[in-house]
C-alpha cells in the first residue's frame, strides 16, 4: 500500500515561482524569490536581469523585471540551443 503526499506530486502541478528583479538605487538592483529569499545585489539592471533569468531558467519560474519607474514587465527565461548559439543567455 502506498501513500499519496506531497512529495508524490508532480512538478506541473506545483505552484510556480516567481523571481523578480527590481531597483533599490540608481546602481543597486536585488534579485528575489517570492517569499523574501534575496539572491544578491547587483551595480546594473542587465548583470541583475543575467542571473534573474538563469535561477528562472533553471527553477522553472517566471521572471519580473521593474524598471526605476516601477513599471513590472514578465521576461522570459531564455533558454534552449537556439538561444545559446546567439548568445543570448
Amino acid at each position: 500500500m502506498r501513500c499519496l503526499g506531497v512529495a508524490d506530486e508532480e512538478p506541473e502541478q506545483m505552484a510556480k515561482t516567481t523571481i523578480r528583479v527590481h531597483p533599490k538605487a540608481l546602481d543597486d538592483w536585488i534579485v528575489r524569490e517570492d517569499g523574501g529569499r534575496e539572491f544578491g545585489h547587483y551595480g546594473s539592471r542587465s548583470e541583475a536581469e543575467r542571473v534573474g533569468r538563469m535561477l528562472a531558467h533553471k527553477r522553472r519560474a517566471d521572471l519580473i523585471v521593474q524598471d526605476q519607474n516601477g513599471t513590472s514587465r514578465r521576461a522570459k527565461a531564455r533558454s534552449g540551443l537556439i538561444s545559446r548559439l546567439f548568445g543570448r543567455r
